[in-house]
């Protein structure tokens, strides 16, 4: 989940919780906020808890993760207790962030973390915005340890989602974190299921590409994967998450509330997003409404 802030930097928590629902309206099974999506490096304490406390409140039984990506071990503890407290059902993390660590000092870490909680654990295998874990490394923590139990991986590889599906031993849950890399994952059977930021605000697409992956039409799938395909190279023109911040004022989900200055340029390539996004939807359209069983829009009622 984005977390939308107002031009102050303050969240916009009507919005949050608006997005949410319409999250799970679409057919998502569960929330996943403070992760890289929400930008949770610059939310704060607070924030952070009360985005698990408004994410608990919306999803009734449905699933509530939170991520507890921080730099000193102190605040890691402080962020999973206030999460665990406000009705979090698993808790994500990532390697501490900002310096770089060796193997053994993060073995440690995860191995004296998975004690700390009643809540499951989850790896968060996040390299492009953390050190990261070693595929191998990470593998042998959630075989080892009883409180991890599995791994987002948002790597973009998938070494280790391989290395637990050949392991079969029904423990670790799968997720992928990467959507370049989810349709491959779906395809080889590789993963139980996904911890996605395009789902935040298109949902739609996600849970259409899984439904169709399980089901008989391999066309349509193709067609599916494809268009994510299409839309990941147009996010990537942008720092994470700005795109999606793009499409979720395009869908009237929240303001985009990009947390930098816009450079003349910037400013272009947004404008020129904001015309090609409705185009692409419309040739999706079609195939979303397929895949769904249901009509679908580019503006949803989130009221």
């Amino acid at each position: 989940m984005l977390l939308p802030r107002d031009d102050l930097g303050r969240p916009e928590w009507g919005a949050f919780e608006r997005n949410a629902r319409f999250v799970l309206d679409m057919g998502a099974v569960g929330l996943c906020v403070n992760g890289a999506t929400g930008e949770f490096a610059g939310a704060s304490q607070a924030e952070r808890r009360e985005a698990v406390v408004r994410a608990r409140r919306v999803s009734g039984s449905a699933l509530v993760v939170s991520g507890i990506g921080g730099t000193r071990w102190t605040e890691i503890l402080a962020l999973g207790r206030e999460a665990e407290g406000a009705g979090a059902d698993a808790l994500l993390v990532p390697t501490p962030y900002f310096f770089s660590y060796a193997l053994e000092d993060l073995a440690e870490f995860y191995r004296r973390l998975a004690v700390e909680f009643g809540i499951p654990l989850l790896i968060y295998n996040l390299p492009a915005f953390t050190g990261g874990l070693d595929a191998a490394l990470a593998f042998q923590l959630i075989q080892e340890l009883p409180g991890i139990a599995g791994v987002k991986d948002s790597s973009g590889q998938l070494d280790l989602l391989e290395l637990l599906t050949i392991a079969q031993s029904g423990k670790a849950l799968r997720l992928v974190g990467n959507d370049t890399v989810l349709a491959e994952a779906l395809t080889r059977g590789l993963c139980d299921g996904t911890i996605s930021g395009v789902a935040g605000v298109l949902p739609e697409l996600t849970v259409a590409l899984w439904k169709s992956a399980a089901g008989t039409d391999a066309a349509l799938f193709n067609r599916l994967a494809s268009r994510l395909e299409t839309l990941i190279e147009e996010l990537d023109e942008f720092p994470t998450p700005w795109g999606l911040k793009l499409i979720a004022e395009l869908r009237g989900l929240g303001p985009a509330s990009i947390g930098l200055p816009l450079s003349a340029e910037r400013q272009r390539e947004a404008a020129q997003f904001a015309e090609w996004f409705p185009r692409w939807w419309k040739d999706a359209d079609a195939d979303l409404a397929k895949a769904l069983n249901a009509p679908v829009g580019l503006c949803q009622s989130v009221a």
